[in-house]
């Protein structure tokens, strides 16, 4: 790891500054980051597939020189974000196989962020130029992989108020990255912005908490935004209650296109769901999502009953399938991979005619020595537009019962059959009631090695099983 910041740092920091502040820049360099491992296996009737996903993700941060100082870090992945009629036969590839073949799209090995970081000691401003990963409460799941070239500015200067605000001139996030489902790269040149408001741990009321983000992007959506306000109450013995209240709205531009890459599937998403003979039902143009919650913790354990409903054209309201949503649930929403689920604004939810509703019921509780254990119980129903594996698509799409692929993308045509569903390639949805039971068991082997195992179950509309385990290490 030393050696990994020395050089890094070195490359990047030799020509702007000087001998001796680059002799300080290298001293005080910290290194962040994590690795994670996970392995997938999906059986049932209407799901199959098994793989791994290999994820690196280190960002070196130069010590501060003036207040200034350089960050650089790497993104390395390997493996499809849900493996979906697939074996994990050809994983490994060989020591010398090549990972970056043009026939993967989730595999990439790439600078993640470089950036210069700027702090005044006069106030608690940070201001931030370059390449760098988008962190808001609207992509809060997905901020790892969502890259933007651009500024980002924060301060703190109001006691228990932090305001945010970034503006990016070429963006990507990592979900869209993977629905269009294609190997080569490309940007989304849409100028967004993104404002928020939100608490930290000096807001005078004790125990009260909230969030606010608004965002803008050019010709794609006029308005997305999101809202959360929690409670919680401490008694003296240990026990708190709480309460929490989200919602998220997003409102698109009638005129909505991506400038991007000519002839990427991304290019002619919204002119896809459109057009009338491909059936799709159009797009959503007004969407929103809340959230009702009430939790308690007690000497480990943690437990959380919510209701999630939808209002609108639609319920695809987030820049990633989840945002800052906290809501129960293991599987319901990550059926398969790319924020085609859940929340996702350019997923299952973005087209007219859709509504969710879920009710889910949480269970946590963590031991001394490390060990973990969870229960999600998840009820989802609702005019959904559920996605399904491949397997499951053949079933629904043999007997008539569904609404049509997810998203071009992933309809399975190639060619002049591009956007229609092809049996055994595509995924095709359907409005689905349908039971998640998802045990959990975890284990933190020290401060910053943790795994876990999770068992997934649905029953009802989709019947399939899903088991993941993960090791994560942070550094």
């Amino acid at each position: 790891m030393k050696i990994l910041k020395i050089a890094s740092l070195f490359c990047l920091s030799a020509a702007i500054l000087s001998a001796s502040s680059l002799k300080d820049a290298i001293e005080n360099a910290t290194l962040d980051g994590w690795i994670r491992g996970k392995y997938f296996y999906s059986d049932g009737r209407d799901g199959s597939g098994q793989g791994y996903q290999m994820f690196f993700l280190p960002t070196v941060h130069s010590g501060e020189v003036d207040g200034y100082s350089l960050s650089v870090g790497v993104f390395a992945a390997y493996g499809p974000g849900v493996p979906d009629a697939v074996t994990s036969d050809n994983s490994i590839g060989g020591s010398r196989a090549p990972r970056i073949d043009q026939s993967s799209a989730p595999d990439v090995f790439n600078i993640s962020n470089l950036y210069i970081n700027k702090n005044f000691e006069s106030t608690k401003t940070t201001i931030r130029l370059g390449q760098m990963n988008i962190v808001s409460a609207l992509n809060a799941g997905t901020s790892y992989g969502d890259r933007g070239l651009g500024g980002m500015i924060t301060n703190e200067d109001i006691p228990g108020i932090k305001l945010y605000i970034s503006a990016y001139d070429s963006w990507m996030t990592d979900n869209i990255m993977l629905m269009m489902n294609q190997a080569f790269t490309y940007g989304i040149g849409n100028n967004i912005v993104i404002m928020g408001v939100e608490s930290n741990k000096d807001l005078p009321v004790k125990g009260l908490g909230f969030k606010l983000y608004y965002s803008w992007a050019q010709q794609l959506y006029n308005l997305m935004m999101f809202g959360d306000i929690h409670y919680k109450y401490e008694f003296e013995n240990g026990l708190s209650i709480g309460v929490l209240g989200q919602v998220a709205g997003t409102v698109m531009n009638d005129g909505a296109r991506f400038h991007t890459k000519e002839g990427s599937n991304l290019e002619r998403y919204f002119s896809d769901l459109n057009d009338p003979t491909l059936n799709y039902g159009g797009v959503a143009k007004t969407r929103g999502i809340y959230n009702l919650q009430a939790n308690l913790k007690f000497a480990g354990y943690t437990t959380k009953l919510g209701y999630i409903g939808s209002f609108g054209q639609g319920y695809g309201t987030m820049l990633d399938s989840k945002g800052a949503f906290d809501v129960g649930g293991q599987l319901w929403n990550g059926i398969i991979a790319g924020g085609i689920m859940g929340f996702g604004w350019t997923g299952a939810g973005a087209v007219k005619n859709t509504n969710l509703k879920a009710v889910y019921f949480t269970h946590k509780y963590q031991l001394h020595n490390g060990l973990g254990f969870g229960l999600d119980l998840v009820w989802v129903g609702g005019n959904n537009r559920f996605p399904y594996m491949k397997k499951g698509s053949k079933r629904i799409g043999d007997n008539g019962r569904n609404r049509g692929p997810v998203i071009p993308a992933r309809a399975g045509g190639k060619d002049s059959d591009y956007g229609k569903y092809v049996r055994g390639k595509g995924n095709l949805t359907a409005d689905s009631e349908i039971v998640e039971i998802s045990p959990q068991i975890s284990y933190k082997f020290t401060k910053d090695l943790s795994g876990s195992v999770v068992y997934s179950q649905l029953v009802g509309d989709m019947l399939m099983a899903r088991t993941v385990v993960t090791l994560k290490y942070n550094f």
